[in-house]
């Protein structure tokens, strides 16, 4: 560790640490465009200037090139540091538009904040004068740019060479002439392009999918976990309901990465970023139904839920347990999947279950963070118990084999579309099955063969826990109600249990947690408090080496 004194207090830096993450450590901000922690020095904006004393001398410096040193003495706010910011600010602004009132990024722009904060100055330029470059670019299927707003940071064209390696970006020309463009005939299409929107410190580059959907001031945000593949990436949702006239259905307004070094660092990709889609999609299964409902009276979910505890103990009664299977989703929180294990496992004695089909879709992987897994709680649910024999004989696949072949009386199934799996004629013989009840976020073909169907919660729609593939247990936030009848799926479980005889005192996610953590052995010593901001690993599981995401070789 190195000592040093930023603006006359004394930190402890350790070594090889820059004057920005330095000032950082000792809670002080310094303004800067270029740099990035997770990215290569440029050292191009020179807003990050300091003075810094060192063996009697003073100097100017960038404090994102200058590394931190034992006995520097660094002033933040001397006078000719704030003339240089402000100089700076200035030659930003020469040529910048005055578009703010109709930019994305206005409220959440650092040449706004910056300019409030450490300019303040009198424009010396007409507005006839500033010179004009390219608007609205399409770069690509989620992307827009507007070279006229660019600070030239490259932010976005180091991104691209060192953590995608695709480099679709480029700075061409020189002096004035330089502006960001594409590669020519290049178009921005990488799975991590969604990237470059959260880098740009201004309103450069802008997503089309948030392009003026809402003023940033009007959203309200929560941390959360991306539920697009097994790895959990930290997210934030960005939300805003006190507007629905601004954007009828849509709550959720974007997600923006959470920074966890073991986890994702500062990214997401795309097929995260967008997925919060399904929250609010038009076909969100809202209300209770069961098909014995003869229109006479809108079913709820005490009723639906009877009539599946009377055609359990039938089938125990008549058949055993070997007649009850369950489908349950390792799309399901941990949470979740305990109350299940304990409803149906270990109170019923039924050991007919699965979490997943072999015909189920996989995503794409790659070294970045993308995982063919597509379940964000696999880990969960294996840890739980909720895995097959080891013989496969009960497999989710098996067990509807089992079901056609009128081995299988009674059948649960947790968001599975099983049309996607089974001939037409065989999914519609699932039908005729004593009883089959369906919980599900969305529509689809097994509504309509469904015996009873109970919409359950979104993710956003409430708080969780997941484990992703290493190990780690995150928390999701409850951004906001769910829709229509919708509840998180363990209540569910929890209503069904008193039907069937089982009491579960837990009225929270949190109680529930806290009960699994004393009956599951890989999840001793959690605490919900710990899940947040980073996560814990299960019990006995190490601690994954400090993540570093890169593909490619910096910049030179």
């Amino acid at each position: 560790m190195s000592r040093i004194e930023i603006d006359g207090k004394s930190v402890d830096v350790p070594p090889n640490i820059n004057l920005i993450e330095a000032a950082r450590a000792a809670g002080i901000e310094i303004p800067h465009y270029c740099y990035h922690p997770g990215l290569s020095v440029a050292g191009s904006c020179r807003m990050c200037q300091l003075e810094v004393e060192q063996n009697g001398r003073k100097a100017l410096v960038i404090g994102c090139a200058t590394t931190a040193a034992e006995g520097m003495k660094i002033s933040t706010t001397a006078e000719r540091v704030l003339k240089q910011r402000q100089m700076v600010l200035e030659f930003l602004l020469q040529n910048h538009p005055l578009d703010c009132p109709i930019c994305d990024d206005a409220g959440e722009c650092e040449l706004q904040n910056y300019y409030m904060k450490y300019g303040l100055h009198d424009s010396r330029v007409e507005l006839a004068e500033k010179y004009r470059k390219h608007k609205v670019i399409d770069l690509g299927p989620t992307v827009v740019l507007d070279s006229e707003r660019c600070v030239l940071c490259s932010r976005c064209v180091r991104f691209l060479q060192e953590i995608t390696g695709t480099g679709e970006l480029g700075i061409f020309g020189q002096g004035m002439d330089s502006e960001l463009l594409t590669i020519p005939s290049v178009r921005l299409d990488n799975p991590y392009s969604g990237c470059v929107v959260d880098l740009c410190p201004v309103g450069a580059l802008t997503d089309k999918d948030f392009r003026f959907k809402r003023r940033v001031w009007y959203l309200k945000k929560v941390p959360s976990v991306c539920q697009a593949c097994s790895r959990g990436c930290n997210i934030e949702i960005y939300y805003d309901i006190r507007h629905p006239y601004k954007g009828p259905g849509r709550r959720i307004q974007r997600l923006k990465p959470r920074y966890n070094h073991f986890v994702n660092e500062w990214w997401i990709c795309d097929r995260g970023r967008y997925s919060y889609h399904a929250v609010d999609a038009p076909d969100r299964l809202t209300t209770v139904q069961t098909r014995s409902s003869n229109g006479d009276s809108a079913p709820n979910i005490k009723r639906v839920l009877q009539e599946a505890a009377r055609a359990i103990k039938n089938a125990k009664e008549k058949h055993g347990t070997k007649s009850i299977a369950v489908l349950g989703s390792a799309n399901s929180s941990n949470e979740d999947l305990y109350v299940l294990h304990r409803l149906f496992t270990q109170h019923l004695g039924v050991h007919h279950f699965d979490v997943s089909l072999k015909s189920e879709p996989s995503g794409e992987e790659d070294e970045i963070l993308r995982k063919a897994d597509l379940a964000p709680n696999r880990r969960g649910a294996l840890e739980i118990g909720l895995r097959p024999a080891a013989s496969g004989k009960f497999s989710g696949d098996n067990i509807i084999r089992a079901a056609l072949a009128h081995e299988i009386y009674v059948l649960i199934v947790v968001r599975h579309d099983l049309s996607l799996v089974l001939r037409p004629e065989d999914f519609n013989r699932l039908g005729n099955l004593d009883h089959l009840l369906y919980l599900g976020e969305h529509e689809s073909p097994m509504v309509g063969i469904a015996h009873g169907v109970i919409p359950i919660a979104a993710w956003a729609e409430r708080d969780g826990s997941y484990t992703n593939f290493q190990g780690r247990v995150q928390r999701t936030t409850q951004a906001f109600p769910p829709l229509g009848q919708a509840r998180p799926e363990w209540e569910v479980w929890r209503l069904l249990g008193a039907e069937v005889g089982l009491t579960i005192k837990a009225k929270t996610a949190e109680e529930v947690f806290a009960e699994l953590t004393k009956n599951v052995a890989a999840f001793r010593g959690l605490t919900w408090e710990s899940l947040i901001p980073s996560g814990r690993m299960l019990a006995g599981v190490p601690e994954p080496p400090y993540r570093k995401v890169r593909t490619a070789r910096p910049l030179e």
